[in-house]
């Protein structure tokens, strides 16, 4: 058994960095290690997750004004979020800033999400800029930089702090391959952490079903029209619902067409709307991943062209990329077949594989 203190994306109101947070900590205590969650939250985070905007213009007064009947949601949202942070993870104290982290473990592992985008001074501590004592071990798994592009002085920034962990890996090729090409290092490409649990693990933390009638389920973060129309030519007979990253969602025309919106759900209610859906339709990573884990026909729009990397990735290597949509002129539901998920298996014990490997001083 090892002492492990985990840093990663643990404390955000984002569904996805939550479950990423929550697998890889369960998985960890699974195969008999101590974890602990490296409780940092610098202000700057926090403040990102605030509910009302800084007021620097008239339009920011006005949207502050249109979202104020929508707080109680908002509260209730992040109440059980906390909630679920604080029953399932082993929390250290709250540290503000990097100079305060204590490294004082066997391993601290970084990962995953987005932790290696440093575009900001706080998150260097999760390339982990401490002197390591003996035996102690610097491991990432599946971190990602948010970025496929990488430049001179990128690389300047960062060489010295990734050449000093014992284990690299990265949760996007292209991210895998430059951090090889700077540190001469064989990094390989490993899976978001949601996969080293199985589907029944995940089902097994669901809420009860919250929807009755056979449904589409769409988790929106960016993607907003787009996403309803692909819904809506996936056929009739089904509901369609909404999880949307947006607070007033309800209430804007470009939404119509949506059955209900689900507000508040808590980190079980995320689950048990992938899990019971019929159809996941999402601009999400993580909307993606589940889509695999429950074996969900899906589709993967992508909204936001610089964070595609990630469902490309993903998608690519297990030769289901068609399922990526960019463009809705000439989608026709009947030209898909069903997805094959069985590529996915074999990701999912390499990537387990190096997890266990950096862990044990073993050779991946």
């Amino acid at each position: 058994m090892k002492r492990i203190g985990l840093l990663t994306f643990h404390f955000p109101i984002n569904y996805g960095a939550v479950i990423q947070a929550y697998a890889l900590d369960r998985y960890l205590k699974g195969i008999g290690h101590q974890v602990e969650v490296i409780n940092y939250m610098p202000e700057r985070h926090l403040k990102s997750y605030n509910y009302y905007r800084k007021v620097t213009s008239f339009k920011r007064i006005i949207h502050n004004v249109v979202n104020t009947p929508f707080l109680p949601h908002y509260l209730k949202k992040r109440d059980r979020f906390r909630s679920f942070q604080q029953k399932h993870f082993s929390l250290t104290e709250r540290f503000k800033v990097y100079e305060e982290v204590l490294f004082d473990y066997d391993v601290v592992l970084t990962g995953s999400d987005q932790v290696f985008n440093i575009n900001r001074e706080e998150r260097k501590v999760y390339f982990q800029p401490f002197t390591k004592r003996p035996n102690q071990k610097k491991v990432a798994y599946a971190p990602s930089f948010g970025i496929s592009k990488f430049d001179d002085e990128f690389t300047a920034k960062i060489i010295d702090w990734v050449n000093d962990f014992d284990a690299l890996s990265c949760r996007e090729r292209s991210g895998a391959e430059y951090l090889s090409r700077i540190t001469g290092k064989d990094v390989p490409d490993v899976l978001d952490p949601v996969f080293l649990l199985s589907k029944e693990e995940w089902a097994s933390m669901s809420s009860e079903r919250l929807v009755d009638e056979k449904y589409i389920f769409i988790y929106d973060l960016n993607g907003k029209k787009p996403l309803i129309d692909i819904a809506r030519k996936i056929g009739k007979g089904y509901k369609i619902v909404m999880l949307s990253n947006d607070p007033i969602a309800k209430i804007r025309w470009s939404y119509r067409g949506v059955d209900r919106f689900i507000q508040s759900a808590s980190v079980e209610d995320f689950i048990s709307l992938m899990l019971n859906a019929d159809y996941v339709v999402t601009d999400s990573f993580h909307g993606t991943a589940m889509s695999i884990i429950f074996k969900k026909e899906f589709f993967s729009y992508i909204a936001l062209r610089a964070g595609a990397s990630r469902i490309e990735s993903l998608l690519g290597n297990i030769s289901l990329e068609q399922r990526i949509i960019e463009d809705l002129e000439g989608f026709d539901i009947e030209k898909f077949d069903l997805c094959d998920f069985t590529l996915i298996h074999p990701l999912i014990i390499q990537s387990k594989q190096f997890l266990d490997s950096a862990l044990n001083n073993e050779e991946y």
